[in-house]
């Protein structure tokens, strides 16, 4: 736990850390510029305020989320582990989104923003249909979008997204194969195992040890390249 701004930097520098639940409150008014300096140094650092959310803070909220905060737990509501746990593992992969939109930032805003929704609603079990939705676009128009900014098809984006946030959470060497299978919905460990062999050609632990989420994305960029390892594919670019 640490007391201050000042405390929680030197943990970001000289730990780990990949998620930090603040008490934005906690000395009096709610100063944001420590939380906007703690996003610029740490921006792949997700961020959960802790907070009582009476009326008179429903604006301070939302200045909170502009100024970087990844999702709220809101006390005495939020409280139930099951719960917490879910908004906990939702904000570490918004946080993740970052890497994937600085990629991407060539390409159309549709494609860009179905391959954001892929990553960061990684944990809900969406379909091609309410991907589609979700960009505004029908299921045809979607897949010929992301065809021109050579992304994978809207199934494989889907599959892709569930692997970026698997790997951001193998990154913690806490984590085990059938945790991060567990928390992403697949239907078991193998199931989870497969599907990194078929995309990545590579093991969970395979998948750590070249570097995670960020090698993870390389090689959905070059979901065009079947004839060799993604990883081999990314570590090349």
């Amino acid at each position: 736990m640490c007391d201050d701004w000042v405390a929680l930097t030197r943990a970001c520098e000289e730990q780990p850390v990949y998620l930090a639940v603040l008490d934005l409150f906690a000395f009096g008014a709610m100063a944001l510029e420590p939380l906007r300096h703690l996003k610029r140094r740490f921006p792949r650092l997700a961020t959960v305020a802790y907070v009582a959310c009476p009326p008179e803070r429903a604006r301070d909220l939302f200045d909170a989320g502009r100024a970087g905060v990844d999702a709220l737990v809101i006390a005495d509501r939020d409280d139930e582990p099951s719960v917490m746990s879910d908004i906990l593992e939702r904000a570490a992969a918004r946080s993740i989104a970052t890497l994937v939109r600085d990629r991407l930032s060539h390409v159309r805003p549709t494609a860009r923003d179905a391959a954001l929704v892929a990553v960061t609603r990684a944990h809900a079990r969406l379909t091609t249909e309410s991907l589609a939705r979700s960009v505004a676009l029908s299921r045809r128009m979607l897949a010929k979008q992301l065809e021109r900014a050579t992304l994978p098809s809207p199934q494989r984006l889907l599959t892709w997204g569930r692997l970026v946030v698997a790997a951001h959470m193998l990154e913690d060497p806490n984590r085990s194969a059938d945790g991060v299978a567990l928390a992403l919905h697949f239907p078991s460990g193998s199931a989870f195992r497969n599907t990194c062999q078929r995309y990545l050609h590579a093991t969970p632990s395979e998948i750590r040890q070249a570097g995670g989420a960020d090698m993870v994305i390389r090689a959905m960029l070059s979901d065009q390249a079947p004839e060799r390892s993604r990883l081999e594919a990314a570590a090349a670019d």
